[in-house]
């Protein structure tokens, strides 16, 4: 079965504390249990990056939803494409807040999430990014 992933990037309306965060990430994983997506929302200093993965009309709709959402602006589109596995399987939506040290550590990434060559970077990574933030996070 065919699944489509999507990478994209996109900034805060406002700015986002840990416990806005973690109530936003509470409600994408009730949400994405129900529709059986996977991903990681990555944030650092009011930037997010994230990988949504399921299968092709659940995406379509979800990614419509975010354009639709008033908490983050410029949303960018960096990558989609059709995959044959998700490289987050187990997480109804992880998180990764490179306000951790250790999480500003990833292999082959630096933290500016605003940066297009940090991005590129992920993309290329992604596979060991993916394998890095479930053996820490998990």
């Amino acid at each position: 079965m065919s699944l489509r992933q999507i990478i994209y990037t996109s900034q805060a309306s406002e700015q986002f504390n840990k416990r806005s965060l973690l109530d936003l990430l509470h409600t994408s994983r009730g949400y994405n249990t129900i529709d059986n997506i996977s991903g990681v929302l990555m944030h650092r200093d009011g930037y997010f990056l994230q990988i949504i993965e399921g299968e092709q009309d659940v995406i379509e709709n979800l990614f419509q939803r975010l354009n639709n959402d008033t908490r983050h602006k410029n949303i960018k589109m960096i990558l989609d494409r059709s995959v044959e596995s998700r490289l987050f399987s187990n997480w109804a939506m992880g998180c990764a807040d490179f306000d951790e040290p250790e999480l500003s550590m990833l292999p082959g990434i630096r933290t500016d999430l605003s940066n297009p060559e940090v991005i590129e970077d992920l993309i290329i990574h992604l596979p060991e990014i993916a394998d890095f933030l479930l053996d820490k996070l998990d």
